[in-house]
């Protein structure tokens, strides 16, 4: 009797748990056709103007009762170039799911937490990436797996297989990436974690024949981000390369070592702030330590509807310019819509009194720190038409700058340079000491810095119309009069 009822026990939670994963199958494909669905709407945002146009397209869904096996492919248009007119391409995917709420790929592996679906996709072969399939040596060059927990969040991690190439002075080689990801759907919360050992490229380079290399070791991205106003992305995001090198012929090869770049965005009821810091632990040239350098740049009280506008209307003539074959490293030109629309944003964004900093640009070596630091408040202006002279001194209501040079500092640099150009390092060294303490001298002569201890100080306040320089203070007029005079000195 008691095995009879443990019998009837088991057929029943086989029962269930059959039915359970066959309708967590059906969820399953929907959750798949709704999630392609809001990728398009994404990715023709992203892509509108700029003629790529990607869509995804669900090629199959082949639904059982404890998995199903989807496939879908990436299309997206590639301009003419390169003697080849302009063609549709597509990436191709393959996508096992395992259906919930306990999918065996998710018990092997020690995860016992229920979930609609655990997947397994990768890239698969066509004409297109034939290539790439055969620099990775037939490994998949995409892959990856994640789940998606029954309140719609996803976990997953992924890999781009190692490659190389070599053709004529063509050459890359990669030792692959690997990510994590973690993407809530209701709120658009994504983490993601990448990380790669290395990354060599080399080049003809069209000036000289000779090649370009670039050489990337210890790349590592932690961005953890959620759109806020105006779908603008806000939170934290963070890139580091351990050793980035630059080479060319006839010029010495340039290295950056402890690369860190730093981009922090918030959103307050006085709208956007932001941070973005660029630090080089150290600049090497030709195996000489020169300097480390920091740049620091912070913006408050952004209007995101006026800063998003701005970034649309340049975007939109960029994307005209590509089109035309313009020089990117140019500004685009404007359309008299986009500039009037240009200036409606610069006037809004203005409106709301924001302020910039420069705080600081800093340059480190091995005797000594110097630096400079600016805060600007900025405040709407009459007109924008005005010649730009006068636009500045409206819209700048306040200012401070301070520069900070160390005389030993300065004297590591000029040492360095010098030794580049082949003077013995002693007599660099001692050379260029001179010249840090003459610079103070002519610099506190002039009147243009102040001497404090072994640095060579420097101040800016601007407020009102009035400009108060070192402690002497003028109108804005009298002090421009000033520079332009000094700069004209200088000149001849």
């Amino acid at each position: 009797m008691k095995k009879a009822a443990i019998a009837g026990v088991i057929v029943v939670l086989g029962a269930v748990w059959t039915g359970t994963a066959w309708y967590t199958g059906k969820k399953a494909e929907e959750f798949v056709r709704q999630a392609i669905a809001d990728g398009n709407v994404q990715l023709q945002k992203a892509s509108e103007g700029w003629g790529v146009q990607p869509v995804i397209e669900l090629l199959s869904f082949e639904r059982g009762v404890f998995s199903s096996t989807e496939r879908y492919q990436v299309t997206f248009s590639l301009p003419a170039g390169d003697g080849k007119p302009a063609r549709e391409e597509a990436l191709q995917f393959v996508e096992h799911l395992d259906h919930g709420p306990f999918p065996l790929s998710s018990l092997k592996s020690g995860n016992l937490a229920p979930v609609l679906v655990a997947s397994r996709f990768q890239l698969e072969e066509t004409p297109f990436v034939k290539a790439w399939f055969a620099a990775s040596k037939g490994d998949a060059p995409v892959a990856g797996n994640y789940t998606v927990s029954y309140g719609r969040q996803v976990e997953g991690d992924f890999a781009i297989a190692p490659a190389s190439y070599s053709k004529d002075q063509n050459s890359v080689a990669f030792s692959g990436l690997k990510g994590q990801v973690s993407h809530t759907m209701a709120t658009k919360h994504t983490v993601l974690k990448l990380q790669s050992d290395s990354l060599s490229m080399a080049s003809p380079s069209p000036e000289d024949g000779g090649v370009v290399t670039m050489d990337m070791k210890g790349l590592t991205l932690d961005s953890d981000v959620t759109p806020g106003a105006q779908d603008l992305f806000l939170g934290k995001q963070k890139l580091t390369l351990q050793d980035w090198t630059l080479s060319s012929a006839g010029q010495p090869p340039m290295r950056f070592k402890d690369t860190v770049i730093g981009v922090d965005m918030a959103e307050s009821d006085k709208g956007l702030a932001g941070d973005v810091s660029v630090d080089f632990g150290m600049i090497r040239v030709q195996d000489k330590d020169v300097a480390g350098m920091r740049l620091a740049l912070a913006s408050r009280n952004l209007d995101p509807k006026a800063l998003k506008s701005l970034n649309s209307t340049y975007e939109q003539a960029s994307r005209r310019a590509l089109a035309q074959g313009a020089d990117l490293h140019e500004a685009p030109d404007f359309t008299p819509e986009e500039s009037a629309a240009m200036k409606a944003a610069l006037a809004q964004l203005l409106a709301g009194n924001p302020t910039l900093s420069l705080s600081p640009l800093e340059l480190r070596t091995a005797n000594g720190t110097s630096t400079f630091a600016v805060d600007t408040q900025l405040g709407a202006a009459p007109n924008l038409d005005d010649p730009l002279p006068d636009v500045l001194m409206q819209v700048i209501h306040k200012l401070d700058a301070k520069l900070v040079l160390s005389k030993a500092n300065m004297a590591d640099l000029l040492s360095t340079q010098a030794q580049l150009q082949g003077v013995p390092a002693e007599r660099a060294l001692s050379t260029a000491k001179g010249q840090a303490e003459m610079l103070g001298t002519m610099a506190g002569a002039m009147g243009v810095a102040k001497l404090e201890n072994d640095n060579i100080v420097s101040t800016l306040s601007y407020a009102d119309g009035q400009v108060d320089f070192n402690g002497k203070k003028m109108p804005v007029e009298q002090f421009l009069m000033m520079a332009l005079s000094g700069a004209a000195a200088g000149g001849r």
